[in-house]
């Protein structure tokens, strides 16, 4: 059995985030940190990824890491990578392509698929700023994926109900509005090319706007296999296969799921905005009046 690991990665700067935040439905701690100041911490946290990945077993003989570049003309990171194409690891290659910058990463997704859809059995998808990097990470996957009926998409994050903004452009009901959380996780290849024959392509955005690649992208993705008739199914509740890389990289603990006071907290500070949200002379009280609970919490930060 061939499998490759697809890792989705570009050269820029990302969105400061120190921690975790709560989204999606069930709430957990989906929204993963990231600290990306530069290109340059992209090409070392592509490193990390390698580093991991050569002491870490799959639980599968043949395993290539395919790392697909979303070009933004950063010349060291391309280099780099264009210096460990081919490069030997425990268990199989490294294989890197460049293409152009558009569809986020799932256009990197479908450009990986399109590319070496007859080489491999299974595909599994992430991002380089989430790392799967557990013993046997891949034959958990697989065997997890094979124990269910008609299942098209095993999340590595989870899978979340979406939200019905979703729903008319991507033609959605209250039974089929299911993706995954950053469209990361695992299908074979055979149930990847029926969603291929369907749509043309592996779901995803042909363009840059941002919320375009995430709705039609991160969202349709993992939602294409309930629209071909298969399901998403999630790894068991306790098993965390899935770390933000900035967690690893700082040596914080992961928390995938709140407690329930977190819970609480998360729907209360939400109804509270909403309400507040009426109008924008209410909101502006409330923000100064949170704004000044915050200073006599901590009057130094």
């Amino acid at each position: 059995m061939n499998v490759a690991k697809v890792i989705a990665t570009c050269f820029t700067k990302r969105t400061l985030r120190l921690k975790s935040s709560l989204v999606g439905d069930p709430l957990g701690y989906f929204g993963h940190s990231q600290v990306l100041r530069s290109p340059e911490d992209v090409v070392d946290l592509i490193k990390y990824n390698i580093s991991l990945e050569k002491k870490t077993n799959p639980g599968i003989s043949k395993r290539d890491l395919i790392i697909v570049n979303n070009d933004v003309g950063y010349k060291n990171g391309n280099n780099f990578l264009r210096e460990i194409s081919g490069l030997k690891i425990p268990y199989g290659k490294i294989i890197t392509c460049n293409r152009k910058n558009i569809g986020m990463s799932f256009g990197a997704y479908d450009y990986a698929f399109r590319k070496f859809k007859d080489k491999y059995d299974y595909f599994l998808f992430t991002e380089d700023d989430t790392l799967i990097a557990k013993k046997n990470y891949f034959k958990i996957g697989i065997d997890i994926f094979n124990s269910y009926k008609k299942a098209g998409f095993l999340a590595y994050i989870h899978s979340t109900k979406v939200d019905k903004m979703y729903y008319k452009p991507l033609n959605l009901n209250r039974k089929n509005a299911i993706s995954a959380h950053g469209a990361t996780g695992l299908s074979s290849t055979e149930i990847l090319k029926k969603v291929f024959k369907k749509y043309g392509k592996l779901p995803h955005y042909k363009g840059n706007n941002y919320q375009k690649c995430i709705t039609y992208g991160e969202v349709s993705f993992p939602n294409s296999f309930i629209k071909i008739g298969y399901k998403i199914i999630d790894l068991p509740k306790g098993l965390v296969l899935t770390i933000p890389a900035y967690d690893l990289m700082t040596k914080k603990k992961y928390k995938k799921w709140p407690s329930n006071i977190e819970i609480f907290y998360y729907y209360f500070k939400r109804t509270i905005y909403k309400i507040f949200s009426i109008s924008s002379l209410t909101l502006s009280l409330y923000l100064k009046i949170l704004s000044s609970a915050k200073n006599m919490i901590a009057p130094n930060n």
